[in-house]
């Protein structure tokens, strides 16, 4: 009696943690997302210069690549953005940090890029909604 007992608790135990284990989702729309696709997204971006102390904020298109700002479009034909350029700027930061509500659903992403160069280094803070 009393292995069959311990049995059917350990049987309930496995089947429980099991369950919690494996969430069984029942809309689609409910499951977690834990990545921005890559893409053009609109973003506020809110610049500083350190060497002016100029702070502006803009609605600027940036490019994300794998969790990354790797560039930013300033819509008028000028960009900055990572890897190799011939402006001699280097390009830091990107990896993005996500914004999640209460329940746990992405709801937007935010991230500092600096861009330095011999006029000095400035700073934009990206907020994608």
């Amino acid at each position: 009696m009393k292995s069959t007992l311990l049995a059917i608790s350990l049987l309930f135990i496995v089947i429980e943690a099991q369950s919690q284990a494996f969430p069984v989702f029942s809309d689609s729309s409910e499951i977690p997302v834990e990545a921005i696709d890559n893409g053009w997204y609109d973003a506020v971006v809110s610049y500083y210069n350190a060497s002016t102390y100029q702070r502006s904020n803009y609605t600027l298109s940036v490019k994300v690549e794998y969790d990354r700002v790797t560039a930013i479009d300033f819509g008028n034909g000028g960009s900055v953005h990572s890897g190799f350029n011939n402006s001699g700027y280097t390009y830091s930061g990107g990896s993005l940090s996500m914004k999640r509500d209460y329940q746990g659903n992405l709801v937007g992403a935010t991230k500092r890029v600096s861009v330095s160069d011999s006029n000095g280094t400035r700073t934009s803070d990206i907020s994608i909604e």
